[in-house]
């Protein structure tokens, strides 16, 4: 089955050809899938997915084996909770005490959403699923959410939903093993209630032919924190779609994201963070290495509500071009919406190549020419790199 054949197809037909005979096809699935084809694949000019090169895999043919695949993760002492092909494996899960994995019938449909993706991942995954956080809840070890997505040219569409309780603090380590070929198309829909505190690695290594969409719904409470760490390296085309609304007065955001596109890659951030209560906080920090033929998009946008009084934000982006082929390729979008003056913002973008001074006097210190473009890309993405918590840096190295 193609993307570019689901416009044509009614939700039961969908269900059937993209599916499994269990989906309970209700009607909130169909209306899902009816919003999907109002909507329509991306084009060129979509205000989300325009620059991401998602039409390339329109033409794609995807497969569904009802067989689930035996993939075996090497082990961690982490917290774990693993989904193979869109179903969670609880053989390999370790599940702390304070939280719950549970099928849930039918989460809050988001009518509002212009992402056709999203309604994609509600209308035909083969379970919603749930993660409870129990309030109070602190963690001393990461919580690892593990997708895999193994057999070749598969495709898997997902929806998860996870509640932090109030007052609860967790390290979540989100990873995305992704197979050749595969369509991965999930939405993870998180709720950080009042005075909760959580860290979200997001860990994208995927397959170098794999294709990735994954949609990100954050809703934040009174006095919540939230700190978010997105490294995408992987995978022939990827789009990681940030949505994420500060509905708490005091609640915090710091997302921070490293983007390692190369060969012929084609990797986009695309963040919509909206104030929408007093007194919020926010901080993006995104670093783009562009190399090869690769492509790199980065289209950030904060929003002040005129609820969003005493709001602070501040946006940076930073590209850095490693070669000729690259340097057209870069695709950067930083935007303030502003709808009230009491408030302070300010945001920024940069795109340039290597200082051939530095280049120099490094060189000229008897440092050897690829030695020292390593240590000059090191310290570009130095001020984002240090940012991500310990437990994530370990695997960050093989990138």
């Amino acid at each position: 089955m193609k993307l570019a054949q689901l416009n044509t197809l009614g939700a039961g037909e969908a269900t059937a050809h993209y599916g499994f005979a269990n989906k309970d096809n209700s009607a909130m699935r169909q209306e899902a899938y009816e919003r999907f084809k109002l909507l329509g694949l991306p084009k060129n000019k979509h205000e989300i997915f325009g620059s991401t090169g998602v039409k390339k895999i329109y033409e794609v043919e995807y497969h569904r084996d009802e067989n689930v695949s035996e993939y075996v993760i090497p082990k961690s002492d982490n917290h774990r909770i693993v989904f193979v092909e869109g179903w969670f494996n609880q053989a390999q899960s370790s599940l702390p005490h304070g939280v719950s994995v549970e099928i849930e019938s039918h989460p809050r449909l988001l009518h509002e959403s212009k992402n056709p993706f999203y309604f994609l991942s509600y209308a035909l995954n083969d379970a919603f699923y749930s993660v409870r956080i129990k309030e109070e809840t602190q963690l001393q070890k990461p919580l690892e959410i593990v997708y895999v997505n193994n057999k070749e040219t598969a495709h898997t569409h997902m929806h998860v939903s996870l509640h932090v309780g109030a007052n609860a603090k967790v390290d979540v380590y989100e990873r995305l093993l992704v197979g050749s070929g595969s369509l991965f198309n999930h939405t993870l829909a998180l709720h950080v209630s009042e005075g909760a505190q959580i860290s979200h690695v997001h860990e994208q290594k995927a397959h170098e032919k794999a294709h990735i969409i994954s949609n990100y719904h954050y809703v934040q409470g009174k006095d919540s924190k939230a700190s978010i760490y997105s490294l995408e390296a992987g995978a022939a085309l990827c789009v990681s779609v940030w949505d994420i609304f500060l509905r708490g007065d005091k609640a915090q955001m710091d997302f921070v994201a490293l983007q390692l596109p190369k060969n012929e890659q084609h990797l986009s951030t695309i963040v919509a963070l909206h104030h929408d209560a007093p007194n919020t906080h926010s901080s993006q920090l995104i670093k783009q290495v562009i190399n090869d033929s690769a492509k790199g998009v980065v289209d950030a946008k904060v929003v002040v509500s005129k609820h969003g009084v005493g709001t602070k934000s501040n946006q940076l982006c930073n590209s850095l071009i490693l070669s000729d082929k690259a340097q057209v390729q870069a695709f950067v979008k930083p935007q303030l919406e502003i709808f009230i003056d009491e408030l302070e913002a300010s945001h920024g973008a940069t795109v340039g190549s290597l200082n051939e001074e530095q280049l120099y006097y490094l060189m000229s210190r008897g440092i050897a020419y690829e030695r020292a473009r390593e240590l000059l890309i090191d310290a570009f993405t130095h001020q984002a790199y240090e940012r991500f918590p310990e437990y994530a840096k370990g695997g960050m190295g093989a990138t």
